[in-house]
Order: structure tokens, then C-alpha cells, then sequence
């Protein structure tokens, strides 16, 4: 590609013809990335981008509102857009029940696979230490086989295939659901 933009630019005049000294890798890497404030779109979601719905839950006797994003984001951006955007927070599941309606629903919306939930884990000696983002009681999982991962820190995605958790690394981009 580089060599063809060369071509034409010089055969424009806008360039010299001789090809420029291959830069290294890392340098070609570094000037591709751009820091998350500004690779990220911080305006909210339009209407096209979300689909809005909420869950009953007569033993609580309260109404949880949720709102599925499209626009794929980083788990920090995603928690960014649902403060900002929805006064909200990444959704936290506390039952099969909130699981399985989730599942349904990110799958109506999405082709992507998964979506950004609010669980996060971290290694902790042998095992792993799991915690919502909006600091809630952690008394339900529904993880796929081999997960969480206990590795490192990782955020945690809802598969919309099977309704399974998976961890992935917080800065991969993915839609994402919002509760508030």
C-alpha cells in the first residue's frame, strides 16, 4: 500500500519518488495509537446505537432499567458512557433470572457475541477475587469452563450465544450494558 502511495504522490508532485527509510516496528505501532481519550467517541449513544428495556423483580418489588449500547467500547469507556450518559453503571447480575433476560436481549441487539457486564476479577494467591464495578454484592456467576482467568486483572463479558462469562482484557472493545 505504502509503495502505491508513494507512486502517486510523486507522480503528483507532492512527494519525492524515492521511498523513505523503513521506520522500526515499534515506531510504526506508536505513531498508529492514539491514547483512549481521544480514540474513544465521548458523545452518547444515539437512539440508532441502543435498545432500552427493563426487568421486574417482584421480590425486590422494584423495576431495573437497562439499556443495551451497540458502539463498541473499552470496558473504562463503556463505564464512562453509562455515568455520563445514563447516570447508570456497567450491569451487575445477581440471578439466573437477570442473566438469561440479559443474554436475550444483547443477543437481539448485537451480532458481536459479547457484551461488556460490570464484573471484574484479580488474582488473589491461588484463586481469584471477583467484585462488581458498582460494588453490590457478588452472589451469583454463571462462567464459561476455564474462567475467570487467574492471571491478571480482567473485565468480564456476557457471551450472547450461551449466556456464559468470559474474561477478557479491559481494553478490548466491545457493546456493553448499562443499569439504572
Amino acid at each position: 500500500m505504502l509503495p502505491c502511495l508513494l507512486l502517486a504522490l510523486a507522480l503528483l508532485g507532492t512527494a519525492p519518488a524515492s521511498r523513505p527509510a523503513p521506520a522500526s516496528p515499534e515506531a510504526e505501532v506508536a505513531a498508529l495509537e492514539v491514547p483512549e481519550e481521544e480514540e474513544e467517541d465521548a458523545r452518547c449513544p444515539l437512539a440508532s446505537e441502543t435498545r432500552a428495556f427493563s426487568l421486574a423483580d417482584p421480590l425486590a418489588a422494584t423495576t431495573y432499567r437497562y439499556v443495551v449500547v451497540t458502539r463498541c467500547q473499552t470496558i473504562h469507556s463503556a463505564e464512562r458512557t453509562c455515568a455520563q450518559c445514563y447516570r447508570g453503571r456497567l450491569a451487575s447480575i445477581h440471578s439466573s433470572r437477570t442473566n438469561a433476560f440479559l443474554q436475550r436481549q444483547a443477543r437481539l441487539c448485537t451480532n458481536r457475541g459479547q457484551v461488556w457486564i460490570g464484573a471484574v476479577t484479580r488474582p488473589r494467591g491461588r484463586s481469584v477475587r471477583c467484585r462488581w464495578a458498582d460494588g453490590s454484592r457478588y452472589n451469583y456467576a454463571h462462567w464459561q469452563r476455564g474462567f475467570p482467568l487467574r492471571s491478571r486483572r480482567y473485565c468480564t463479558a456476557l457471551c450472547t450465544n450461551n449466556g456464559r462469562w468470559r474474561s477478557l482484557r479491559c481494553r478490548v472493545r466491545l457493546p456493553f450494558i448499562c443499569e439504572y
